[in-house]
């Protein structure tokens, strides 16, 4: 008799299935809906199938079983829903079940692919590389996905393709597209989507899903995930990256309510879209720094530019999500062990003794650079186009919430809300200088980062008063840090320098302040536009593209990963105390 080996039969199955949602995703009318939830429905029951006999094979590895036991999890309420809507409801309510079933198929494939970098993370000795990798990857998946004949309006060129999905997965905004005409719904769903891995990162999304395995986790992979997360400590690093999820989700889930809540009486006008997918949407793009919107003229858009409380909460949004992720986890449990304390004292009438140092340096710079800046930034958007852009705005409420949002979009996220063909040429100036500064690190935004401003400014005053070191709060910089931070300023400047260049070589008649203007937008991932962009040549886009890409990925990871050996071994995290030895 012979025996199956459904182990070895599920490898060739997973393309399979990847290959039939592209075709179930991409050419839907042309598929009969009935006959695509019973292959879909028939694809789940076999994967349940292989899986169920699998996990009575003896000699399974612990990653192994786990990831069969969780795709396993996966299947089970997807099939017993699917079911109950085939048998007992009407043929006409199954088209809900192919939502559910491509959801469920798609957390497999991810499950997988987690599944599948485990194994890399063994087989290659550079974490940078993989990083890299796994952004160029995504941005090409994304773009064949976006050229699907269901994803657009109208047939798109390759090059814009991949420039829209390239400036999601790097949370940009740049467009060369409308996505509120060009896109359809599904068009939507994927450059959402894309948003998100791109401002989380597929890296710490696959650490996410490994978490469940329960296998544990190697010390290469550890660093490996360490080195994706920007943190120092390889202890609990799928903790973090459950934690960095978690937490996303539950400030989009805020922030869809609060845009919901906020666009009450704009509903009818919103264009295309139902309100709950514009506040999902919206809610997504703000949080990662992403620029994308659903109005055809962004937020100059007519339901939304004198919405002052949507502005508002969007602004929050993108400055939560361009903060940082250890900020914000600082942050919060400093609020916590506040509350604890007062908890203590009052309830308890006992003194709850809080660690000492909770806001660490980083936090320190990072917070007060980044409020720094948006006041400042405030206060000269309101001056600067006072008479310009922001007359229409008739209260002085309405400005100083329009100011606000522009110093803190200008930064990191690349949203439009007021007329940029009025921007005198000191707002445009000053708008590439916020824009080069961008967020702050280990943050779903670009730029050289608010630290490394912070940074490489007081070390220009300490030398110029005559120090020769760099000392902040009673702290002294690591001549490492410094030096890092002015390769990072000055590598920034050459390629951008660089490529304003490539651009006027290629279109001539383009003015160089414009150019400039999305050269320094695209290297910083912010998105904003003076309108030149879809009209590049293809190879100017190109040049975009690449910007896109350096700018979300860091330059100086790139050159690490090309250049330096990265071999990890067991002395990477560690140094011992220097010895002397007497000679002589």
């Amino acid at each position: 008799m012979i025996q199956i080996n459904f182990r070895k039969l599920l490898p060739f199955l997973t393309p399979i299935i990847f290959l039939y949602i592209i075709i179930s995703l991409g050419w839907k009318t042309s598929i009969n809906t009935f006959i695509n939830v019973v292959i879909l429905i028939v694809m789940m029951l076999i994967l349940s199938f292989f899986h169920f006999f699998i996990l009575f094979e003896k000699k399974l590895d612990k990653g192994y079983q786990s990831m069969i036991f969780l795709s396993f999890f996966v299947f089970i309420p997807s099939i017993l829903f699917s079911m109950g809507k085939f048998f007992f409801f009407s043929h006409e309510t199954i088209t809900d079940v192919r939502g559910v079933l491509l959801t469920s198929l798609t957390i497999y494939i991810l499950i997988r692919i987690t599944y599948f970098m485990r194994k890399i993370y063994v087989k290659i000795n550079n974490p940078i590389f993989i990083f890299i990798t796994s952004f160029v990857f995504l941005s090409f998946l994304g773009s064949l996905f976006l050229m699907l004949p269901s994803s657009t309006v109208k047939k798109i060129s390759f090059i814009d393709a991949l420039f829209t999905s390239t400036s999601a997965v790097c949370v940009t905004g740049l467009g060369v597209l409308d996505t509120s005409k060009d896109f359809t719904y599904l068009g939507k769903i994927i450059i959402l989507t894309l948003i998100e891995l791109g401002g989380l990162g597929i890296l710490t999304v696959t650490s996410f899903f490994s978490y469940f395995f329960r296998d544990g986790f190697s010390f290469r992979e550890g660093v490996y995930i360490s080195n994706f997360l920007n943190t120092k400590t390889t202890n609990n690093v799928l903790f973090l990256a459950v934690k960095v999820v978690l937490l996303t989700l539950i400030v989009e889930i805020v922030g869809t309510l609060l845009i919901y809540l906020s666009i009450k009486n704009e509903r009818s006008i919103i264009e295309y879209d139902s309100p709950l997918f514009f506040s999902i949407f919206h809610s997504i793009s703000a949080f990662c720094n992403g620029g994308f919107s659903t109005l055809n003229r962004g937020f100059y858009s007519e339901s939304v530019r004198f919405n002052y409380l949507f502005q508002f909460i969007i602004a929050c949004l993108l400055i939560l999500g361009g903060i940082g992720f250890n900020i914000l986890f600082n942050f919060f449990t400093y609020i916590w062990l506040t509350l604890k304390k007062y908890f203590y004292k009052i309830f308890k009438d006992e003194y709850f003794r809080c660690p000492v140092h909770i806001f660490t340096l980083n936090t320190k710079i990072v917070l007060f650079t980044t409020f720094s800046l948006l006041f400042f930034g405030t206060i000269f958007y309101y001056i600067s186009e006072y008479h310009y852009s922001l007359s229409e705005h008739s209260s002085i409420f309405g400005k100083w919430i329009i100011s606000f949002f522009s110093s803190a979009t200008s930064r990191t996220a690349g949203f439009q809300v007021l007329n940029m063909e009025k921007w005198t040429p000191l707002t445009i100036l000053f708008t590439i200088f916020l824009m080069w500064i961008g967020a702050s690190p280990a943050s779903t935004g670009g730029g050289i980062k608010t630290s490394t401003f912070a940074l490489a400014l007081m070390n220009i005053i300490s030398l110029s008063i005559g120090k020769d070191r760099l000392e902040i709060q009673k702290k002294e910089i690591s001549s490492k840090s410094v030096r890092l931070a002015f390769a990072i300023i000055i590598l920034s400047l050459i390629i951008i320098y660089i490529s304003i260049f490539i651009i006027l070589f290629l279109d001539p008649k383009k003015d160089i302040l414009s150019i400039s203007f999305e050269a320094f937008s695209a290297f910083s991932t912010v998105g904003l536009s003076l309108g030149i962009t879809p009209n590049l040549s293809n190879g100017s886009k190109l040049v975009l593209i690449t910007l896109m890409l350096l700018g979300r990925i860091g330059v100086f990871n790139i050159m690490i990963g090309l250049l330096k050996r990265n071999r990890i071994n067991s002395s990477y995290y560690y140094q011992y105390p220097q010895g002397n030895i007497l000679i002589n």
